[in-house]
């Protein structure tokens, strides 16, 4: 070829610019480590950070502190991949209160979420079952 670049379509579901065919491969896609979702790649389009790519969770909508707060440089997404046991400090932040100390994706955490699920659910069906039992009286 004469040197001229050859362009791709980004992968889909990527709102993505292209990017050319001859640029190194880049690292497979992993979940959230806190939403279990699979991370997405992103091309800046803010003045300060124009063009530069980025692997952050679906559920990170920008200025709003109430989502999930992953989002780091395919450097920072390279490291990460090579520790993936060892999360960033200010990861760490965005971890869930309500799990304590076991963290946002802990088989213990799940466990917990799950148990409190079912007793959840036994409430409601205690409060359908009282109601039912009033509906019978009436």
């Amino acid at each position: 070829m004469s040197g001229k670049k050859i362009w791709r379509a980004p992968p889909s579901g990527s709102s993505s610019t292209q990017i050319p065919a001859h640029s190194p491969p880049l690292p497979a896609l992993v979940d959230c480590p806190f939403c279990r979702i699979e991370l997405v790649r992103i091309v800046s389009k803010q003045p300060k950070s124009y063009g530069q790519r980025f692997v952050k969770c679906p559920n990170n909508i920008r200025d709003d502190p109430t989502t999930c707060g992953i989002i780091m440089s395919e450097a920072q997404y390279a490291a990460y991949l090579c520790n993936l046991g060892e999360l960033p400090a200010h990861w760490k932040k965005a971890i869930p209160p309500s799990c304590g100390d076991h963290g946002g994706g802990s088989d213990d955490c799940i466990l917990e979420m799950k148990q409190e699920l079912d007793a959840l659910k036994l409430k409601i069906d205690s409060a359908v079952d009282g109601s039912w039992d009033l509906k019978v009286q009436v």
